[in-house]
C-alpha cells in the first residue's frame, strides 16, 4: 500500500518543503514542551487535520498499530517511582512496579507525544507524494545520496508489502492455512514466508543495484531533473501562518508558562 493519495485538501496542494517544514519540523517542536491539558489540546488539533485529509479506512487502521505500542512502551513508566500518590505496588525484585498519579501522567503525556508525531509524520506522508518528498528533501539541502536513499525507502516499502502479499497468495495456493488454527500454528506458517520472501528482495534488490549502476549513480557530475515543483502562493501563506503561531506559542510559552 502506498501512503500517498491524492485528494482535495490544502495540504495536498502545498509543496513538499513547505510540510516538512512545519509538519517536520516547527509543529513537531511543540509537544516536547507541552502539558498535559495543552498537549491534548494540541492533539485534537492534530486530530482535527488529519480527518480534514479524509484519510481512507487503510490509513486509518496504520494508526491502530502505532497506539498500541505508544501503550506499550509507556508502561515503562511503572517500572520507575514517578512520584504522587501511590495507588498500587508490588515488589518484583530487581524493579518494582507501581501506579501512581506520577506514572499516569508521564505514562499519558508519553502516549500523547507520540500520537502527536506519529499523526504529523502520516499528515505529511499521505499528502506528499515521493518524488514530492525527495524534492523537498533536496531543497533544504540534503544531499544526492540522501534523497536517493530516502527515494529508494519510500518505495520499496510498498513493494515490500507486495511481495509478502504475492508470496502469501502462492503458499496459499499450495494447502498453506494462514486463517485458522492456534497461535503457535500459525505463526509456524508466517514462518513458512520467510525464505521465499527473502530471496524475493534479494532478487529485487540485486535488480535495483544493477539498474543503479547503468544510470551511472554515484558519479560526481549533477543530476538533472524533468519534474521540478515550485512554491507557490499557498506555500507562502501556510509558512507566513506557521510561522505566527509558532511564535505565538513561544511568547505564551514564556510569559504564562503553558
Amino acid at each position: 500500500m502506498d501512503f500517498y493519495y491524492p485528494s482535495n485538501s490544502i495540504f495536498h496542494f502545498m509543496h513538499g518543503v513547505t510540510k516538512i517544514l512545519i509538519f517536520g519540523l516547527l509543529f513537531s517542536f511543540i509537544p516536547l514542551f507541552l502539558e498535559t491539558t495543552s498537549l491534548l489540546a494540541f492533539f485534537s488539533i492534530c486530530m482535527a487535520m488529519f480527518i480534514y485529509i479524509r484519510p481512507t479506512r487503510k490509513h486509518w487502521m496504520m494508526l491502530v498499530p502505532v497506539g498500541v505500542l505508544a501503550v506499550l512502551m509507556s508502561l515503562t513508566y511503572l517500572l520507575s517511582d514517578m512520584g504522587g500518590k501511590i495507588y498500587f505496588q508490588k515488589d518484583l525484585g530487581y524493579w518494582m512496579f507501581q501506579v501512581s498519579s506520577g506514572n499516569i501522567e508521564f505514562a499519558l503525556l508519553f502516549i500523547l507525544r507520540m500520537m502527536i508525531w506519529c499523526l504529523l509524520f502520516f499528515l505529511l506522508l499521505f499528502t506528499t507524494s515521493p518524488q514530492d518528498l525527495v524534492f523537498g528533501l533536496k531543497k533544504l539541502g540534503l544531499p544526492e545520496f540522501g534523497t536517493l536513499a530516502i527515494s529508494l525507502a519510500l518505495r520499496y516499502w510498498s513493494l515490500m508489502i507486495f511481495d509478502i502479499k504475492t508470496v502469501m497468495d502462492a503458499q496459499y495456493c499450495r494447502g498453506v492455512d494462514f486463517r485458522s488454527g492456534g497461535l503457535l500454528s500459525r505463526t509456524k506458517r508466517f514462518s513458512s514466508l520467510l525464505i521465499p520472501v527473502l530471496f524475493v528482495f534479494l532478487k529485487r534488490f540485486r535488480t535495483t543495484s544493477f539498474a543503479l549502476s547503468l544510470k551511472g549513480v554515484g558519479r560526481t557530475n549533477k543530476r538533472t531533473y524533468y519534474y521540478q515543483p515550485r512554491l507557490t502562493a499557498i506555500d507562502g501563506w501556510a509558512l507566513t501562518v506557521a510561522g505566527i503561531l509558532f511564535s505565538g506559542w513561544l511568547v505564551l510559552s514564556w510569559y504564562f508558562k503553558l
